[in-house]
């Protein structure tokens, strides 16, 4: 052969060779050997199937990438590498990676994909390829805005939204179609719905999308998993929203042919717990501890049945003035029993305080145990106030107190004003006493207990949460599909203070291996809820030590 004839077929080849290098950059995960759904995580009736043939038991962890913000660029700052060798060390097999639509595409520029979204998505592929963990891509916040707080409802009523989100799954779909790191896709976060005339059109708005997005997602990735979603509520026109009808995973889930879906559902029970002490989740002043004997799920019959009010017994040189009532017990017509406080018509200009509430119990034996005692000393308390005419104020007072600094200060009522605290199942055969201070200077303040008859009663312990899973297994049993707890977690406020949250944790965790349900947390790096505050700042190092025990001793 001439030289220059070599010279051209070298030439040649190294064309072919760039071209290929060239191409194996632009989709680094992409492969040209056939596959199977043996190849790739996915459903078989039940159960969740691994690459290896066995059965898999999804541990994760959420990386929240500070999606609610709808950023347009990676929070390169959120994790990186050394998390994802951080979560295999304590026992997490993947990660469930909340992803924005912003971060592909601009309002102003749709279908035109922004390299920077796919490229922190890849490198985050890699470091889960590297540890040997998995990522379920989930679109937290879609176009139409945010849906678990009601606010995204333009998804549902605007067909470009529509076209658009589904358009961007089958792009991501196709881009990581032979990327087995990718263990699925979970379609939309917590989707919140516009109410329509009939229940069945308010959920068939949903279940259309659903069925839209999976077709086209079939079309380019046949085999990955699909997570989907049961509706969380709907809207109505007033602006309330419909969350009981939903509740039933029968109502919620969407119904699809395809036989590679898991179905999420996520829980924060009691919400008061997980989401305790804070503005934004309307929370504030709430503090709870798990478990306690404080009731947090009844059905009511008679909401209000009587009180019994405290007797005024002594009045200390400080001006605070004791009161104790006289006992009460369980009856056929009342088994409900909540210490309260009566500071009715004080006028604008006049504040009551109130101290040192104690609900006490006691045996048939004469043995007193305290089931709720408040001194109002953190700032914080729980329960719910009624005023007739919308007067008043509850709230904590740092200048004031009977033993010590802090109380309850109670202003401004021009009618008739309760403050609530917790409720507690009465038992047969003991007595219930309330006691506690007040200072005031106007008005009959009264320290009381208020008395309701309720049905089907559940304390806030292990027994409570299961009632809440045990729907959705039996559902899985029903209709021989697997189950995936996508987000479950405690508040910040929920640990320490001997508030249990990693007793919580524990007793979730369990609950998930006893119906075979798999879960992950939410969420790593955040505020409120993470493992870390600010990662690498502020890591929960109680609830680190949690996870590396349960996680690794499966």
């Amino acid at each position: 052969m001439k030289s220059g004839k070599i010279l051209r077929c070298m030439h040649k080849m190294l064309s072919v060779l760039c071209a290929a290098v060239m191409l194996a950059a632009a989709a680094p995960f992409a492969s040209a050997q056939e596959h199977s759904a043996d190849d790739f995580v996915h459903a078989e009736g039940r159960k969740v199937i691994g690459t290896d043939g066995s059965e898999l038991h999804i541990q994760g962890m959420a990386l929240g990438n500070s999606v609610w913000s709808n950023p347009s660029l990676p929070d390169t700052s959120h994790h990186n590498e050394k998390t994802y060798k951080e979560l295999s060390e304590m026992g997490f097999n993947s990660v469930r990676f909340y992803i924005n639509y912003g971060l592909f595409e601009n309002d102003n520029d749709p279908y035109h994909y922004k390299k920077s979204g796919f490229k922190w998505l890849d490198k985050n592929i890699s470091w889960a390829k590297k540890y040997g963990m998995g990522i379920i891509i989930n679109m937290h916040y879609p176009q139409g805005k945010y849906q678990s707080n009601g606010g995204g409802l333009e998804l549902w009523t605007k067909k470009s939204y529509q076209d658009r989100l589904t358009a961007l799954w089958k792009a991501i779909a196709k881009r990581y179609a032979d990327e087995p790191t990718v263990w699925g896709y979970g379609l939309v976060n917590e989707p919140v719905v516009p109410m329509k005339d009939t229940m069945e059109e308010t959920f068939e708005q949903y279940n259309k999308l659903m069925q839209r997005i999976i077709s086209e997602i079939r079309s380019v990735s046949p085999y990955q998993a699909i997570f989907v979603e049961g509706i969380g509520s709907a809207v109505k026109a007033d602006g309330t929203r419909e969350y009981e009808y939903f509740a039933d995973p029968e109502h919620s889930f969407a119904k699809t042919d395809d036989k590679n879906v898991v179905y999420e559902f996520h829980k924060y029970d009691n919400f008061h717990f997980t989401h305790q002490n804070t503005d934004w989740a309307g929370t504030k002043g709430i503090t709870m501890t798990y478990p306690s004997e404080e009731v947090v799920g009844e059905d009511v019959i008679n909401g209000w049945v009587r009180c019994e009010t405290a007797a005024k017994r002594s009045t200390a040189p400080n001006g605070w003035t004791y009161f104790e009532s006289k006992s009460v017990s369980l009856s056929d017509k009342a088994n409900i029993v909540i210490p309260a406080v009566n500071a009715s018509s004080l006028g604008q200009d006049n504040a009551v305080y109130i101290d040192d509430i104690v609900l006490a119990e006691i045996s048939p034996k004469g043995k007193r145990r305290v089931l709720f005692s408040d001194g109002f000393s953190d700032g914080e308390f729980m329960g719910n106030s009624w005023s007739e005419d919308g007067s008043g104020v509850s709230e904590y007072c740092a200048d004031e107190g009977n033993k010590a600094a802090g109380c309850l200060k109670i202003s401004g009522t021009n009618s008739f004003y309760i403050q609530n605290f917790k409720r507690y199942e009465m038992k047969k055969g003991y007595k219930y006493v309330v006691s506690g201070y007040i200072k005031y200077d106007c008005g009959s303040p009264e320290i009381r207990m208020d008395m309701s008859l309720s049905e089907n009663i559940h304390s806030f312990d292990k027994d409570y949460l299961e009632s809440g899973i045990r729907p959705y297994a039996e559902f899985s049993k029903k209709h021989s599909v697997p189950l995936y707890l996508g987000e479950f977690g405690v508040i910040s406020q929920g640990f320490g203070n001997g508030r249990n949250g990693t007793g919580w944790v524990r007793d979730m965790i369990s609950l998930c291996r006893k119906y075979d349900i798999g879960f992950d947390y939410h969420v790593y790096n955040e505020p409120a809820f993470g493992l870390y505050k600010d990662y690498p700042e502020g890591r929960n190092e109680e609830l680190a030590a949690l996870f590396k025990e349960m996680l690794k001793n499966k």
